[in-house]
This record gives C-alpha cells, sequence and structure tokens, in this order.
C-alpha cells in the first residue's frame, strides 16, 4: 500500500483547480467548480497521508518485534 498515488492524484486535481480559477476571471461560474475539485484535492492528500503514516507505523512496529 503506497500512499504516492494519491499525492499524484491530489497534485493533478490541484492544477486542475487552479486553471478553474484563472478562468473564473472569464465565467465567474467555474468558481465553484474549481472550489469543488480543490476539496476533493484535500481529500486525497490527507487519506495519502493517513496511508503513509499506516504504512510507516506498521514498518516500524515490524521492525520492533523483529529485534524484541
Amino acid at each position: 500500500m503506497n500512499g504516492a498515488k494519491y499525492f499524484s492524484i491530489a497534485t493533478a486535481l490541484t492544477l486542475v483547480a487552479l486553471l478553474g480559477f484563472m478562468l473564473a476571471g472569464f465565467f465567474p461560474i467555474v468558481v465553484d467548480f474549481a472550489f469543488g475539485i480543490e476539496a476533493v484535492a484535500v481529500v486525497l492528500a490527507m487519506t495519502g497521508v493517513a496511508v503513509v503514516s499506516f504504512v510507516t507505523i506498521r514498518s516500524s512496529l515490524e521492525q520492533a518485534a523483529r529485534r524484541h
């Protein structure tokens, strides 16, 4: 289990949201979609953090179990 794919998807969604914010100067309705996309990106990034934390703690516990 790896959190890198979550971070990659979140980064791509953030770039799409940034494009949406730039287009909002011409089409104000795009702001709502950009905020929605950014919200999904934040959720995916936090999921990636949780996965990386879980894997790190699990590997640390496995190493500790092997030593003792």
